[in-house]
């Protein structure tokens, strides 16, 4: 669904976009664009078009804080300036300053279930051709998901492992659900963009399942065991905290491992998405969570969590009951004794994650 247009914001608003670069800005280097610029007339949407939002009026009933920040739009907080509501063209809103700090290193909406994918308009938006200029200097590298030569190349990895160490030699029966799981992944992101953390996060069998005894007990013991002392794995420097010390299986260490290796190889600078394998699957697609981190009771009795992504594409975010998996919330709930609305009360239903 085409989404309409909006120009940037209003030119009365003052606001700088700057990169997350951490390092002075040469004298011969353009200044940086600002989030006031506004595109080229009749320019197609980006990832930078959006507007400001003037009055409460234009805000639905259930959008009166910045998700991000959490922030009422329109107060004024303590040493702060005015809470600045702004919609992008996804038709999402959040406050001036957090879509500027987002819009610093990211082209995304940061809704992780937003399904708006705007392509980059260099040659129409300057914020455009400034994150292009970037982002192709530092190299951001991801691959494309090819799931047949994916699936070859893991084989090959594993077996040459094996050969190594009879600790990665699996059964027959290991081996074939493991390469199930494999490639049912691999086709569900055929054609997408990926960074080699996503990918190995993507593929671990253990960091996404709802029951973790369960799926150990059903690959077993071969594969959920710890990767041996002497292993060349390398150390897992994204969220370390996945996994307790010592007990990160090693077939999670090896799928790490693989897709580092294979972005290195293979990886090319590109933005977005990707294309989608199936047309007809594009709406089924949504982006995984690894688990709930916390929650909150909010004051009309509705429960929101704070849910960790996989990857390192998003950041952790706060959603509403009705987006998550009910295995894996009631999961969190019994753990945690949360207490919901009683049955009865009038909740609107939400598209599920």
């Amino acid at each position: 669904m085409p989404f309409p247009y909006f120009e940037n914001i209003s030119t009365e608003f003052t606001g700088t976009w700057s990169s997350p670069r951490k390092r002075k800005i040469a004298a011969t280097e353009p200044e940086k664009p600002s989030l006031t610029t506004k595109p080229k007339a009749n320019a197609p949407p980006c990832p930078h078009s959006m507007f400001a939002v003037r009055s409460s009026r234009q805000l639905a009933a259930e959008k009166k804080q910045c998700p991000i920040c959490l922030e009422d739009y329109f107060s004024i907080p303590a040493d702060h300036e005015r809470i600045i509501p702004v919609k992008m063209a996804c038709l999402h809103t959040f406050c001036r300053d957090c879509i500027e700090t987002h819009l610093s290193s990211s082209i995304t909406c940061p809704l992780p279930w937003c399904e708006a994918h705007l392509p980059l308009q260099p040659d129409d938006c300057e914020l455009c051709a400034s994150w292009q200029r970037d982002h192709s200097a530092v190299g951001s590298l991801v691959v494309t998901v090819r799931a047949a030569e994916m699936l070859s190349s893991i084989k090959d990895a594993l077996k040459r492992l094996a050969f190594e160490d009879d600790v990665f030699d699996l059964p027959k029966q290991a081996k074939d659900r493991i390469f199930a799981h494999v490639r049912t992944t691999l086709k569900r992101c055929e054609w997408q963009f990926h960074s080699g953390v996503d990918l190995a996060e993507l593929l671990d069998p253990f960091l996404l399942a709802v029951d973790v005894e369960a799926a150990r007990k059903y690959y077993g013991s071969r594969l959920s065991a710890p990767a041996p002392n002497n292993s060349s794995f390398s150390p897992r420097d994204h969220d370390p905290d996945d996994y307790p010390p010592g007990e990160e299986p090693w077939i999670a260490a090896f799928f790490r491992q693989w897709a580092l290796e294979y972005e290195e190889q293979n990886g090319e600078v590109k933005e977005g998405w990707g294309i989608w394998a199936k047309k007809e699957e594009q709406d089924s697609w949504e982006w995984p969570y690894k688990r709930i981190t916390a929650h909150k009771t909010n004051a009309d009795g509705q429960v929101e969590y704070l849910v960790k992504w996989v990857g390192k594409r998003y950041f952790p975010s706060w959603v509403q009951e009705g987006q998550l998996d009910d295995a894996a919330r009631r999961v969190y709930d019994n753990e945690h004794d949360v207490v919901h609305k009683k049955a009865g009360s009038s909740t609107k239903k939400r598209r599920r994650l």
